[in-house]
């Protein structure tokens, strides 16, 4: 027996809840993956392109149940960087083209947020954190105690 795993790490769209005919409560989950190179002659990431130009994307949708949708729903919006990892499905759908377009199905998911710094763009700008706060839970000024440390 084999199991396989797939990670999809990216922007998560914005999560969509239902509930089951049973009246359970469930969060859709959809992370985008658009493969991307780099140009060497523009000296910029590009994203890669099919036969007909345009870009190749695929979707990961994963579906969590009861207590995990809800505590996800708390959490998760759209533009919420997500790590998401599952038993792959492979699927297709239907874009608004008329041309079919590759989508996985995460089974037994698990997703992870994935921890962003603190911006620090200059004054006015919001880490998310409480003020006086760094999003690390630091005071924010507050250096860590390994600063003066050299690094060998």
């Amino acid at each position: 027996m084999s199991k396989a795993t797939t990670v999809f790490e990216g922007f998560a769209a914005e999560p969509k809840t239902r509930v089951s005919q049973q009246g359970k409560r469930l969060l859709d989950i959809s992370v985008a993956h658009t493969p991307r190179r780099f140009n060497k002659q523009t000296n910029e990431w590009e994203d890669e392109l099919d036969r007909d130009g345009e870009k190749i994307t695929t979707w990961a949708q994963a579906t969590f149940f009861d207590e995990m949708a809800t505590h996800l729903a708390s959490v998760v919006s759209k533009g919420t960087e997500v790590r998401i990892e599952g038993e792959p499905r492979l699927s297709a759908y239907i874009d608004n083209s008329g041309k079919p377009r590759p989508s996985l199905e995460l089974r037994f998911a698990r997703l992870t947020l994935v921890p962003r710094p603190p911006r620090q763009d200059g004054p006015g700008t919001s880490s998310g954190a409480p003020e006086g706060q760094s999003a690390w839970g630091q005071p924010a000024g507050a250096q860590n105690s390994f600063d003066d440390e050299q690094p060998f």
